[in-house]
């Protein structure tokens, strides 16, 4: 019951559903492409960062940590730029701290298994793995709030598992350039169901506080990057070498700032002008756009089989996607028709009939 109420509470709010109608259509596309691009990017710079070793020189908290601290600073100065030291008063206040604690937590547990999967399984097959999000989403909608998909949607969602396994078994079974283990793909999978659960209490979190957005948002990343910091003392400080950094490289500081902060910009900005469909339909086309990445900037092999495969995945993702958009117009047509007296003729003319002269 909890949970449904949390998912209640997780709809797009209609100020946002504003922004999105006022966004002019060249805004709309310059976003689209824009918010496309980094994402496919952001994945393949995990793996770039590695450069030619089988796992990460630096160490996987450092870098989450880092690009925290880095977002909390941007979030004080936003707060600061929109509200003055009123509110930048209002980020280091105990109670919004408090307010967004567990949640920056559940996050930095995402990025960690995010970091780590991209040790055994390479950027394409994450991002391929990482549209599991729509079967996971469709399956907590069904149990926290009893919605249940159509049947057209269940089929489409079977269709996108069957082609995220072809990808995977394909792809093993070529080798050469696929990086894959099962223990990576259960890091991402994983991962995938974190990023599931923590959106919807991080929306239900934003649309319960009346604070304004930049405090919320550096509150939320002040947790985030204490819970990296925890992490890193543990993992590497106390049962590891003692070296918290690792071997850093420009590589390791583009993954930070081109992947991990922008994204976070891309996110809780430049995303506002798009809808769940593009956003979803976004995500999907990255899937192909990490393929070629891999296959001309970071040595891979070109298969068919497996660029079908994605291509597969992306297709049935994007008519899940747009099966979505028509099931909501069709209720809202169903509403419009219900409340619209030409569909009740019969009932029309016996009102009339009885009408006083």
């Amino acid at each position: 019951l909890k949970l449904a109420k949390l998912a209640k509470l997780a709809r797009p709010s209609a100020g946002l559903e504003r922004w999105s109608v006022m966004a002019s259509p060249t805004t709309k596309a310059a976003a689209f492409v824009a918010v496309t691009l980094q994402r496919a990017c952001h994945n393949s710079f995990i793996e770039w960062a590695k450069g030619d070793n089988e796992h990460a020189k630096y160490t996987v908290s450092s870098v989450i940590f880092v690009s925290q601290v880095v977002c909390v600073f941007i979030g004080w100065a936003l707060a600061y730029s929109s509200g003055g030291s009123a509110d930048l008063k209002k980020s280091f206040e105990a109670a919004n701290l408090k307010r967004f604690a567990h949640i920056g937590l559940i996050y930095a547990l995402g990025d960690i298994f995010e970091m780590e999967s991209v040790n055994y399984i390479d950027s394409s097959t994450y991002t391929v793995l990482s549209q599991s999000k729509l079967i996971i989403t469709a399956t907590m909608i069904w149990l926290m709030e009893g919605k249940a998909q159509s049947m057209t949607q269940w089929f489409i969602l079977l269709c996108t598992s069957s082609g995220m396994l072809e990808y995977v078994l394909v792809g093993k079974a070529k080798g050469g350039s696929m990086i894959f283990s099962p223990f990576g793909v259960a890091l991402a999978l994983t991962k995938v169901a974190i990023s599931c659960y923590v959106a919807v209490l991080n929306s239900a979190a934003l649309q319960q506080d009346k604070n304004p957005f930049p405090v919320q948002f550096s509150c939320l990343k002040v947790s985030w990057a204490a819970a990296s910091l925890v992490y890193m003392l543990v993992k590497d400080g106390l049962l590891g070498d003692g070296d918290l950094f690792g071997e850093w490289t420009h590589r390791t500081v583009v993954l930070v700032f081109c992947g991990f902060i922008l994204k976070t910009l891309f996110n809780q900005y430049l995303l506002k002008v798009l809808d769940a469909i593009w956003k979803n339909i976004s995500e999907a086309v990255g899937v192909i756009l990490v393929y070629f990445g891999r296959v001309m900037f970071l040595g891979a092999t070109f298969s068919g089989p497996v660029c079908n495969a994605g291509i597969t995945v992306v297709l049935a993702c994007v008519a899940y996607v747009l099966s979505k958009a028509e099931k909501e117009k069709a209720k809202k047509s169903e509403v419009g028709d219900e409340l619209n007296p030409e569909m009740y003729p019969d009932l029309t003319s016996s009102l009339l009939r009885h009408r006083r002269p």
